[in-house]
């Protein structure tokens, strides 16, 4: 018998596509094919007339906030609207607006009292770091080291109670006598440090006992500026700023507070050496009046919708995130270099969003939608996805797709320091799914198998890395219990430097990635099944609830 090949004409396909009806076998290979085409539409020369702008001179780097910035933002925006991107921002707009509020600690008016004695800030105390200004009054409450490890018998907090008092310690690096950071375990899961418990357990702040050291380097202490600044409001864990007062006090201001207490300053500058701390007690009441001047500024989001064409599953998204801002640094090249483009970090990011975005719109309709976000403040507090991903906005994401950096490639045999990690000729560092959701993780695999862009490099695809977690726009996502893929090529000698310029990036290797993007995007947001955070909650992220 002679069967003929099933046939489905494109307008057939399209129906079922629109439809969101299931497709054939023959169908999806049209889909495929689909997809593939319009993921070759993606090329090295567009991607380097993007990267090109938005790493431009002119643009100075593209700062949270800057006038740099501010002309990336419009030039994305102006790209989505061509394609007919649907705005997701404010008002209609593609612009998601935040607020950051600042802080600046004024010196001269900056005192401490105890009783009724006054104590000058630089000779007797210096902050070390604030986000909020004010007075605040209270006990003093003594915890060595203020680590809490129940598991091996430490808990300063059992005897207690620190709500609304000052707490004194020796300093973050400090340990009780016989214990070391290997014997404590994972943090937030075997043990937490003074500044969780602080914060958790409502202190006022934090009062650090002076090592040595410290008082070496208390006259440029006294003559830094002190300021803050933060998300308002100041929503999610990874990179924001440290709600609470940490102050350093001299002995002067250490004895005063100690008066009555049966131990002196002598007894706790010597503990600090040995280890040998003394119980748990209660101290002096000490005010502290922070004086200065607070203020704020806005920066924003750019954040398009491409719709899915199944509305049994409108509510589920998956967003693809760049972040548009660089960070900017202080200095000047020996060839006279003052000006940190960005290039990789990560304007090249951007620029495979934009094309990702031209893709999508060209190419067939996934069944869910795309959210497609070029978020800024990444490179100063993860400002903009910390606002995102805790906002209303992230309510109907299932799955958040990262591309940051992508566009190093280390030359085949070549042993440059600080290129350890720089994936190679095709590859591209993949990380996220695997810990984290078995649908993401297969369809991950079956993009990289059946279209074959590029090459996967899995190291860092666990939850031990940095990279997994908080170093990236992936870390307000997870916490908010939403799985991810992150694609990037790798740090290099470039990163954060003035010479991080278009000119060192390799053009293939964005193309490569950026098409290894798209096709590995649309076929998440097609897959039959949802994804999900189905595998166990890694321990760094001992505090996160799963959406499942």
């Amino acid at each position: 018998m002679n069967i003929r090949p099933t046939i489905i004409p494109m307008m057939t396909l399209a129906l079922l596509i629109l439809t969101g009806a299931t497709l054939p076998l023959a169908a999806q290979g049209e889909a495929n094919r689909a997809v593939r085409d319009a993921a070759l539409t993606i090329t090295a020369e567009q991607l380097l007339r993007d990267v090109g702008h938005l790493a431009s001179d002119e643009l100075r780097g593209r700062l949270t906030p800057s006038p740099g910035l501010d002309s990336a933002r419009a030039f994305v925006a102006r790209r989505l609207d061509s394609l007919g991107v649907r705005p997701m921002g404010d008002d209609g707009s593609y612009f998601q607006w935040y607020t950051v509020r600042t802080a600046a600690l004024d010196s001269s008016t900056t005192i401490a009292s105890v009783g009724s004695r006054t104590f000058r800030y630089g000779d007797d105390l210096v902050v070390t770091s604030l986000v909020e200004l004010g007075s605040r009054d209270g006990e003093v409450v003594y915890l060595g080291s203020g680590l809490r490890a129940p598991k091996i018998g430490l808990d300063p907090y059992q005897s207690v109670d620190v709500r609304g008092k000052w707490i004194l310690v020796h300093g973050l690096n400090a340990f009780p006598s016989g214990i070391t950071r290997e014997t404590l375990g994972t943090p937030g899961v075997d043990y937490t440090t003074v500044m969780d418990e602080a914060r958790s357990r409502g202190a006022l702040g934090l009062l650090a006992i002076p090592t040595p050291g410290v008082m070496n380097g208390w006259d440029g202490l006294r003559r830094r500026a002190v300021t803050g600044r933060d998300l308002d409001p100041a929503v999610g864990r990874a990179y924001s700023a440290y709600p609470l007062p940490r102050v350093s006090i001299a002995p002067s201001l250490l004895e005063t507070i100690l008066a009555g207490s049966g131990v002196t300053a002598a007894d706790l500058l010597s503990a600090d050496s040995t280890g040998e701390f003394p119980a748990p007690f209660v101290g002096g009441r000490l005010r502290i009046d922070l004086n200065g001047s607070v203020g704020s500024f806005r920066a924003a989001n750019v954040v398009g919708m491409i719709p899915g064409r199944d509305k049994s599953v409108e509510d589920e998204w998956i967003a693809v995130v760049s972040h548009l801002d660089g960070a900017v640094g202080r200095g000047v090249t020996p060839d006279g270099d003052s000006i940190y483009n960005a290039a990789d970090d990560n304007a090249s990011g951007s620029a495979g969003n934009l094309s990702v975005a031209a893709a999508m719109m060209s190419g067939p309709r996934p069944r869910r939608s795309v959210l497609l976000v070029w978020d800024s403040g990444e490179e100063v507090g993860l400002w903009g996805t910390r606002h995102l991903a805790y906002g209303p906005l992230s309510d109907r994401v299932v799955a958040m797709i990262n591309v940051d950096m992508i566009g190093g490639t280390k030359a085949p045999g070549a042993a440059i320091p600080g290129e350890e990690d720089l994936a190679g000729p095709g590859e591209v560092h993949v990380a996220g799914p695997g810990p984290l959701s078995t649908v993401l993780r297969q369809h991950v695999d079956a993009a990289l198998q059946h279209y074959g862009f590029v090459t996967a490099r899995r190291e860092f695809d666990e939850p031990a890395s940095q990279f997994f977690y908080p170093r990236t726009d992936a870390a307000p996502f997870l916490e908010n219990g939403i799985p991810v893929v992150q694609f990037f090529t790798g740090l290099h000698p470039r990163y954060h430097r003035q010479t991080d310029e278009t000119s060192t990036l390799d053009p293939a290797k964005m193309e490569q990635v950026s098409r290894q993007v798209y096709v590995t995007t649309w076929h998440i947001a097609d897959g039959a099944e949802r994804p999900r955070w189905d595998q166990p909650v890694p321990d760094k992220l001992w505090f996160v609830t799963p959406r499942r």
